[in-house]
């Protein structure tokens, strides 16, 4: 287990023990906090649970939206425990008090190791870089294929997060290209060029009107075929936040939208390619 897993496997077990507490001993819980009879520890009772199976399914899955959703959920609890430590607008007894204060404790805990498990996610070996993996095998020459995916000036009309693109300069690797998206806009530098096989791009993050808060982006594009003769495009971006916060708060929504730009990208490549 990695460490989201781990935090995530932790607050699957205290919301369970916690929800099964609230179900089973529903009036002594009232009693504690000094409150009346009502189904309001029955109904928490049982969205406990409901949480705690919406964990599991992300121990296994670690999908990086949902994850960033279950901390949300956490802090927000956190949060409604203080106010009503604070202002008591339920006149909750004392002892009731420190059992709100121990669990948001232990919610604290769990939502900032979830954090830190967030923030590893799809970490290569150098900590902090991000890795997005992209791939799908096409029926074509590899002739075909290279033309395809390798005409990097009009890579604007089968990107949909690219409004243009043009060749400011040079050719193959050193070839500097201008995209531009929605008014803004970046170079791209060819850091490497090998003839039906790949190439790379390299943004230029440094520059003062670089709108994205990327501390570096590069890419990589190339054909892969194994022993039974098969084709796969292959796509690889690295890349590294400004900010450490951003691993946290942005990546989920980065992966989920970057996932889908580039499953149509690569759409539109396959139906390029293969088109008779």
């Amino acid at each position: 287990m990695n460490t989201l897993q781990k935090f995530l496997a932790a607050n699957a077990l205290f919301s369970t023990a916690i929800g099964v507490e609230l179900l089973l001993f529903q009036e002594e819980v009232e009693q504690l906090f000094g409150l009346p009879h009502s189904n309001f520890f029955f109904i928490l009772g049982i969205l406990l649970l409901v949480f705690a199976l919406t964990l599991v399914v992300e121990i296994i899955k670690q999908r990086a939206l949902p994850v960033l959703w279950i901390i949300v959920q956490d802090v927000l609890w956190v949060v409604a425990s203080i106010i009503i430590l604070i202002w008591d607008p339920y006149n909750i007894t004392f002892e009731g008090n420190i059992a709100i204060a121990a669990v948001a404790a232990v919610v604290t805990v769990v939502a900032v190791g979830q954090s830190k498990g967030l923030a590893r996610m799809d970490e290569g070996s150098q900590r902090g870089m991000k890795i997005f993996r992209f791939s799908r095998k096409v029926k074509g020459s590899k002739s075909k294929i290279w033309e395809v995916i390798s005409d990097v000036g009009n890579y604007h009309k089968v990107a949909p997060n690219i409004d243009g693109a043009k060749i400011v300069s040079g050719e193959k690797e050193g070839l500097v290209r201008q995209c531009t998206h929605k008014g803004d806009s970046w170079t791209e530098t060819c850091t490497l060029w090998q003839d039906e096989r790949q190439y790379s791009f390299k943004v230029n993050t440094n520059a003062p009107d670089y709108p994205y808060p990327l501390k570096t982006l590069s890419g990589t594009w190339k054909i892969d075929e194994n022993l039974n003769h098969e084709k796969e495009i292959i796509m690889v971006f690295e890349f590294e936040y400004k900010k450490p916060i951003h691993n946290v708060v942005l990546h989920p929504l980065m992966k989920y939208q970057f996932t889908k730009v580039c499953e149509e990208l690569l759409d539109k490549w396959q139906e390029m390619i293969e088109k008779k």
